[in-house]
């Protein structure tokens, strides 16, 4: 069960996300277009998938082509022990927030709160087989995924494997990708090109 989690996991973001897409290109928003709470929610939404983008390029700078060879307990891994599930559950909540969808940010914080649980224990199961007491202490120091900022440490230099680090790069800009769709859904929307089968309330 660890095993298929952990192995499925990009396949089963990728088909919700396609799910999530689906709501958001065939439902209308839930509040009033060109509006105060509209005017908020996209400012908020943006600021999140902006720090979401950041904090997730932050963490794979630090662990790309490093993850199956060495424990990284620095940069982002010394104050958190999953960044990476950190910056992507911020980031999925302004998309909901940016969507303005009230749907559409409730199935993403129900998917997060059912999905990553299970996952990170799935995970840190693997971790602990193949760096034993060496992860042990580092669980027992650092917080899972609320960051604790008084334990923040970094070398002076870091060496960046660059061909892992920009192949990566794509999966931490796709919030950067969402967030333009949503904005040529909303076009479409209006000229009528895209029909909205369901009126949220």
């Amino acid at each position: 069960m660890e095993f298929s989690i952990t192995r499925s996991r990009v396949s089963i973001a990728r088909l919700f996300g396609l799910a999530v897409m689906f709501l958001m290109v065939f439902t209308s928003h839930s509040f009033a277009q060109d509006g105060v709470v509209d005017l908020v929610l996209e400012i908020s939404g943006l600021s999140l998938l902006g720090t979401a983008t950041l904090g997730r390029l932050w963490a794979l700078m630090y662990i790309a082509g490093n993850k199956k060879r060495v424990l990284i307990t620095t940069g982002p891994y010394s104050i958190m022990r999953h960044p990476l599930y950190f910056f992507g559950l911020i980031g999925g909540v302004g998309i909901g927030l940016a969507s303005e969808n009230v749907l559409v940010l409730a199935c993403i914080v129900l998917f997060c709160g059912l999905y990553y649980p299970p996952v990170i224990l799935a995970e840190e199961k693997k971790l602990t087989t193949r760096f034993g007491q060496l992860y042990l202490d580092y669980m027992n120091r650092v917080p899972r995924v609320v960051p604790r900022l008084s334990l923040y440490s970094a070398p002076e230099c870091w060496e960046v494997k660059m061909p892992q680090f920009m192949r990566s790069v794509w999966d931490a800009l796709w919030f950067v990708w969402v967030f333009l769709l949503l904005h040529t859904v909303e076009a479409l929307q209006q000229w009528g090109v895209v029909p909205i089968l369901w009126k949220l309330p």
